[in-house]
């Protein structure tokens, strides 16, 4: 294989990466949203429950990692993708183009 294929081939493997990271970011974020609606539910329920306010869901750190991760890896594959699908230049061709001149 040449460059240009491995180049494709990291490209689609980190797109797909980032593909992972987004759901998981989706779900750790839709986890914390259904325990924090439960709790809000249990104290609603406790006698003491309304003391205090509801609760209301924060981005949790597993969340924000992921979509780090899913932005840094997207952008990898988008450039490697480019990069394999640009045709390459050779240096010594255009040293000699510009001597021909």
């Amino acid at each position: 294989m040449d460059n240009r294929q491995i180049m494709k081939i990291i490209g689609i493997v980190c797109l797909v990466v980032c593909a992972v990271c987004i759901f998981v970011a989706i779900e750790r974020y839709q986890t914390n949203a259904s325990n924090v609606r439960a709790m809000n539910s249990f104290r609603q329920s406790s006698p003491l429950g309304g003391i205090t306010g509801p609760m209301r869901p924060a981005t949790p750190a597993a969340t924000k990692y992921a979509i780090l991760f899913a932005v840094i890896s997207g952008v990898a594959g988008a450039v490697l993708l480019i990069k394999s699908a640009r045709p390459q230049t050779d240096a010594g061709s255009a040293v000699q183009s510009e001597t021909n001149i």
